[in-house]
């Protein structure tokens, strides 16, 4: 979407200037369509996570080492004055790769929102143009769930949750190694172009954990330490470029999706404040053309403009959606935007806290932040933002304020809205367990009240931080005392009552969840989220039927979700009240066509009833849409067992523990594979994964001692396997395994007394089960 011309332009244009302009933009574009005409160029997009543009060396810090990103620097053009719409990933790199404003894209925070699949994204442009296109993602943050995949051929994200003991969102994440192996990889196979290859490293993001040499280098400034990693790993992607020739045939664009603030106005990290440090990035163009090189422009400039700049230097169409404007005019450094502002917004505070968004404007000199409290800061002479001019400067003040309710109203025409029923069930479970989604305060609520102004609450939000940390680290109680008292200063804020959940949740004090989960219902009683922990707190508690019951009414008083009824299918799947747990699935199905986990569930349901062409169909619509989602792999080697194919079974579990390497089920059923044909190394491999995967699972305690009993071996510790094995209280008809294992131990043992005792209990268990038809 444009954006009218009074937004950007002031309202007296001198026509010489514009012609001379027009001249400027058709003579530098003159080099780029000559090497055009050799051949698309492939274009190589980099952005930095959590970088601030004043920690390059190249921008000014002489604190660090970046021989990388300044050589960029001395071979491109140098923006000095980039700003980032909003200092949160997911939203900043939306605006970034869709050329748009948050206030048309509407991805507002990280986790609770997808990229709507009506914009066209940068990659979608060059995939239509022929080009092969590629993303490699090192934070979850930018998951494929959440939309950004949208025209890579390839996006390499590969993340589970289920790997991680503590998690947040921000700290499911890869190293830059890992993320630049992965792209040389690739560049490997598509050198011969044209390609777009996104490169997203995320090492200056917490926790600053720089690797050897750079952690003893910058021991007292970590953060700058993984900058400076950062650029090794830049290097080596610079050198593989070099190395294939491709340095003359590729435009290089390496940013940022925003800054971090290193306790400036008291803010650790980022996404809460839009001061400069948080919002300030950097942005750098490299090209082949000899004249764009060396050069800086002091324009402001925006992490829009850069879409529409890449698709002009390519020679490719523009989409009508784009708001930001080419920088190409300005490459050669003899030009500068006279008419540069730029917008900039966080809804964190908002959205988690009951408190204000914020917003700013800034031009050349002067930056607006609208809060419930107006803040101006002339850039120029107080560039730390710390000395508010709204009362000296109050006709200064309307005029940015005038500018910014200009553009609020004119981006903000026909923007996108959130649809959550795109995002798949399990996606949306893990991101209620973490604390996303559902804590978003009610906005009904905050109707005509005076939202709490971010910078009075930086205290607050500082210890909820905290508590955060401390709940990561293990220290449940610590970061409980904490939020209690934050609670008690302001009871409104629901994330604090979603953190104490979740630490009571994680400290299996499933009772005192559920109590807790009640409270945030209270406050927001249309809050299916809160609904899917309260439902796994009674699930947990081993209430089934209370868990069903509350799903079920709960239902009645929202709009149709499909995830309540993929729980309540999960629900009747645990009591084995299969034609129930279908119905359900397929509810699931009908209000989300596309919904993985119910194809996977009812799958895993149809093998059970031996229907087992129609298990097949659903798996494999699962896994087109999600191959790696948990079960999935584990109900395919479910079909395959029950088609007598053990060797396609064992590959599928083999592929499930790849994905979802607790699923002790998995590694349990693999064990049992292994001892079918004798490969007893393998089965005790498989059988101590599933004790460590789920120590209260009784049945591979039981098959160790076994092991250990055909060894002659480790007898006593047998004995003590098979004794912690019953005491777990396994199903009753696999105790007589367990029984006449201790007898014949204990006879080993030279213990005649036990043994007869455990093969009577045995002998009896045995007469029992089949007396009921149950025994093997």
């Amino acid at each position: 979407m444009k954006l009218k011309k009074p937004i950007w332009i002031v309202t007296i244009v001198i026509v010489l200037a514009g012609a001379a302009w027009f001249f400027l933009l058709r003579r530098s574009g003159d080099e780029l369509a000559r090497l055009r005409n050799l051949g698309p160029l492939n274009v190589i997009l980099i952005t930095v996570d959590t970088l601030r543009a004043d920690r390059i060396r190249c921008y000014g810090y002489e604190g660090v080492e970046t021989p990388t990103m300044d050589m960029f620097a001395a071979r491109g053009v140098r923006f000095e004055r980039c700003v980032a719409q909003t200092p949160l990933t997911l939203p900043s790199h939306t605006s970034l790769l869709t050329g748009t404003f948050p206030t048309f894209h509407g991805v507002r925070d990280n986790g609770g929102f997808l990229v709507p699949p009506q914009l066209e994204t940068m990659a979608e442009s060059f995939k239509k143009a022929g080009y092969d296109t590629s993303a490699f993602v090192a934070s979850y943050v930018l998951d494929s769930k959440w939309g950004l995949n949208q025209g890579f051929d390839t996006y390499f994200d590969r993340f589970d949750l289920s790997k991680y003991k503590t998690i947040s969102l921000g700290n499911v994440q890869r190293r830059g190694d890992e993320v630049i192996d992965e792209t040389l990889a690739w560049l490997d196979q598509h050198k011969a172009g044209p390609f777009f290859s996104w490169i997203h490293l995320y090492d200056p993001h917490t926790p600053y954990e720089p690797p050897p040499p750079f952690d003893t280098r910058y021991s007292n400034r970590p953060y700058v330490g993984e900058i400076a990693y950062t650029d090794s790993q830049l290097a080596r992607l610079w050198l593989y470029l070099e190395s294939q020739g491709l340095v003359e045939n590729t435009v290089l664009v390496f940013t940022s999706d925003h800054g971090e603030s290193l306790g400036e106005h008291q803010e650790s990290t980022h996404g809460f404040f839009i001061y400069q440090e948080g919002i300030h990035v950097p942005l750098i163009i490299v090209t082949p053309v000899e004249k764009y090189r060396g050069h800086t422009n002091g324009s402001v400039v925006t992490l829009v403009d850069i879409m529409p700049t890449v698709l002009e230097m390519a020679g490719l169409p523009l989409p009508d959606q784009l708001q930001g404007r080419s920088l190409l005019p300005l490459m050669t450094g003899e030009k500068k935007f006279e008419d540069s502002f730029a917008y900039a917004e966080t809804y964190y505070p908002r959205f988690h806290y009951g408190w204000s968004e914020l917003k700013s404007v800034q031009d050349r000199r002067f930056k607006l932040i609208i809060a419930p409290d107006l803040e101006l800061y002339d850039l120029d002479n107080d560039p730390d933002e710390m000395s508010n001019l709204v009362v000296s400067m109050p006709q200064e003040t309307r005029r940015l304020m005038e500018w910014a309710n200009s553009f609020l109203e004119e981006s903000g025409q026909n923007a996108l809205e959130m649809d959550y029923s795109k995002m798949d069930e399990e996606s949306r479970q893990k991101l209620a367990a973490l604390g996303y989604i559902g804590t978003f305060t009610d906005a009904s609520s905050l109707q005509g009240r005076r939202l709490g102004d971010p910078k009075e609450k930086i205290v607050v939000f500082n210890q909820l931080s905290e508590a955060k940390e401390m709940g990561l680290q293990g220290e449940t109680e610590e970061a409980l005392q904490l939020i209690d008292r934050i609670i008690a200063d302001d009871p409104d804020i629901i994330d604090a009552y979603f953190m104490k959940g979740n630490l009571y949740f994680k400290d299996n004090r499933f009772q005192e969840a559920l109590d807790t989960f009640r409270i945030v219902l209270d406050k927001k009683p249309d809050d299916d989220f809160t609904a899917i922990n309260i439902a796994n707190s009674h699930i947990r508690l081993g209430q089934l039927d209370e868990a069903e019951s509350f799903l079920t009414d709960f239902v009645r008083t929202v709009p149709p979700d499909s995830q309540i009824y993929l729980i309540l299918g999960n629900i009747s799947y645990i009591q084995r009240e299969f034609d129930e747990a279908e119905k359900h699935y397929l509810k699931c199905i009908e209000l989300n066509p596309a919904s993985a986990s119910a194809f996977t569930a009812l799958g895993g349901i149809y093998v059970i009833t031996e229907r087992l062409d129609e298990a097949k169909s659903l798996l494999d619509k699962a896994l087109a849409s999600n191959p790696s989602l948990p079960n999935l792999h584990y109900n395919f080697a479910q079909l395959w067992e029950a088609k007598n194919d053990p060797a396609a079974a064992e590959k599928e579990y083999r592929v499930e523990l790849e994905n979802v390497p607790h699923n002790f089920r998995a590694s349990f059923n693999l064990s049992r594979l292994c001892r079918l044909q004798n490969r007893t190394d393998e089965e005790q491999a498989f059988l101590e994964q599933t004790v460590e995967s789920n120590p209260r699972f009784p049945m591979p305690y039981l098959y160790l001692a076994r092991i250990y009993l055909n060894r002659s071996e480790n007898y006593q510790e047998a004995v003590d396997l098979v004794l912690k094995g019953i005491e777990l209280k396994p199903e009753e008809k696999d105790l007589p395994l367990g029984y006449f294992l201790l007898a014949d131990l204990y006879n080993r043992l030279g213990n005649q007394v036990k043994s007869e005792e455990f093969a009577v209990k045995g002998k009896e268990l045995v007469d029992k089960l089949r007396s009921k038809g149950q025994a093997g």
